[in-house]
């Protein structure tokens, strides 16, 4: 009985191995399907062999049905190809798509509608006629609106920064009388207060501290011969051309010799990424940027301080001395700050790290302002953000690529509508506007030159085509100047001298930093959008020339989707 069984069991195994062997061997020829068939119905008649029948049954059947397959695609030598047919599938995907693409847009905006629909309901039933339909305070949120729809736009149909079409929007709305900001200085002047901690504290976020170390040099040529001789040519020029006075020159010239980085940046990683060389030129840019803005933020605050807040004179020599550098300082210590509170095993540590420095900044830049220390606040919000990151990626947080990075970048896209759009609200049509506005031409074409010219010199180690890529890059003039350029007009309206000589110098101060953003900001875009791709095309000699130092490459990825 044993003994039987035993031989039961080889035959059992003897046949599934046959099964598996000639399964492999299907695909050779017809035979071996037929010899399968015969041997599995021999094995079936065997009741004491211990193989299930439906395992047997389940076997053949999926070893039919690929000899069927193949056997269906071997009679099938001619096919017959439908071009109707593909075409009406082609583009019936092609809709599809286009739907599948587009709806996750759609359904944003459409959620952004009701959204602001809500909170305006709330607001009215709250505040009543002031946010009605024809009240002051809906009108300001809903110029808000329309200059952002109209960037959206311009840049959608363009591809050109959408502040230009937000400044427009804001210029024309002042024109048709739907609003003036300078009805409302104290609004302004406390906005004004809030731009400057979200654009210098998103920049700063995404500096390199190693490579500014390694290329501090570079950084600081590109960073501050260009600003100061620009400066010192827009004080002269307006002084012998203008009549302005020296100080106000030297009021202007510090915000209009401010480079506007964060227009070109997202071109620059573009177009860095596809270059070989040794030039780090996200990292390059922004930090050179960076202190081109540090310094102009400064110069502007400690100039603007000294012309409008009344105190001892000595003491104002005191805060001219001693601005920037306590900026850094008091920057530097509340970063360092951040490397210890909150603590990274904190719960919240990502929400608290965000409202850490976003507070911090605001509180700083009001509270020195209020004490004439114009300047000083800028500088140290660039110094927290810097440090900040720089201790927060050694803990795990990419730089500009991080929680506190993102909530900047979307505080910056609700900012810069107002911003522009309140901006373009201060711009006033005068009959002596057409004169200015030629000798501003003028004045705009000689400082842009010597600027430039003094940039392609800073960058000695560069090839030629990489200097007039960084040409490029340094035309732009847009977000610094916007900020700064009406708080003159708002401190002589605060100060109640609307007629003196001074609103005049205010004036003309508005007038050429708006035309210098219209005429420079589409010009440097297109400049380095177009013209980067062959600027800094990869080529071994250009290589060989390039001695720059810099950190590794993946430093630029860290830039990814920046505006600084």
């Amino acid at each position: 009985m044993k003994y039987k069984k035993h031989v039961n069991n080889l035959k059992s195994t003897e046949f599934t191995a046959k099964v598996l062997a000639f399964r492999s061997m299907l695909f050779l020829n017809n035979t071996i399907h037929a010899q399968l068939m015969e041997l599995t119905a021999s094995v079936l008649l065997l009741p004491e062999s211990g193989i299930d029948k439906q395992t047997v049954t389940v076997i053949d059947k999926g070893v039919y049905l690929v000899h069927q397959e193949e056997e269906k695609r071997s009679r099938q030598s001619t096919p017959v190809v439908s071009v109707d047919k593909i075409n009406n599938v082609d583009e019936f995907v092609k809709k599809r798509s286009w739907i599948s693409i587009n709806t996750p847009t759609i359904v944003h905006y459409i959620t952004l509608t009701i959204l602001g629909t809500f909170t305006w309901g709330y607001l009215w039933c709250m505040w009543g006629e002031n946010w009605s339909v024809k009240g002051q305070w809906f009108r300001l949120a809903i110029l808000a609106v329309i200059a952002w729809a109209s960037g959206l736009i311009l840049q959608e149909v363009t591809t050109l920064p959408p502040s230009l079409a937000a400044l427009i929007t804001g210029m024309i709305a002042r024109h048709i009388g739907f609003i003036d900001m300078r009805q409302f200085p104290h609004i302004d002047s406390f906005l004004r207060k809030i731009y400057p901690v979200i654009i210098l504290g998103k920049g700063s976020l995404a500096w390199d501290i190693s490579y500014m170390r390694q290329n501090w040099k570079q950084i600081l040529a590109l960073g501050a011969l260009p600003w100061s001789t620009e400066v010192v040519m827009v004080a002269v020029c307006t002084h012998f051309l203008l009549n302005l006075p020296w100080i106000w020159g030297f009021l202007l010239g510090s915000i209009y010799a401010s480079v506007s980085c964060p227009i070109v940046m997202p071109s620059v990683i573009k177009h860095g990424k596809n270059t070989s060389g040794k030039v780090n030129w996200p990292q390059l840019i922004c930090t050179a940027g960076g202190l081109d803005t540090a310094l102009s933020v400064g110069t502007f605050g400690l100039l603007f301080s000294f012309m409008f807040y009344e105190t001892n004179q000595s003491y104002r020599y005191v805060k001219a001395i001693l601005a920037l550098p306590v900026g850094v300082a008091l920057g530097v210590t509340f970063g360092s700050l951040a490397k210890y509170v909150p603590n990274s095993k904190d719960t919240y540590v990502t929400e608290l790290r965000v409202l850490f420095v976003l507070a911090g900044g605001i509180f700083g830049n009001v509270f020195t302002g209020s004490f004439g220390w114009g300047g000083t606040g800028g500088v140290a919000v660039l110094a927290c953000n810097a440090t900040a990151a720089a201790h927060w990626s050694k803990k795990g947080w990419k730089l500009n690529q991080n929680p506190a990075a993102t909530v900047y970048r979307v505080l910056w896209s609700a900012c810069e509508p107002v911003l522009f759009a309140y901006t373009g609200t201060f711009f006033v049509v005068h009959s002596t506007i057409s004169e200015t506005m030629l000798i501003g031409l003028g004045i705009l074409l000689i400082c842009l030159t010597v600027r430039l010219t003094v940039a392609s010199l800073t960058c000695w180690n560069l090839t030629l085509k990489q200097k007039i890529f960084v040409c490029c890059v340094w035309t732009p003039k847009t977000i610094v100047e916007a900020v700064l350029c009406p708080t003159a007009i708002s401190a002589v309206l605060t100060s109640g001298d609307h007629d003196t000589q001074e609103m005049l110098y205010a004036e003309q101060l508005m007038r050429l930093i708006i035309q210098a953003i219209l005429v420079t900001t589409p010009i440097g875009f297109l400049l380095t959008n177009n013209l980067g791709p062959m600027l800094l095309s990869n080529n071994k000699h250009d290589d060989s020339e390039n001695n720059t130092k810099s950190t590794p490459r993946k430093t630029s990825a860290s830039l990814e989707n920046s505006r600084l």
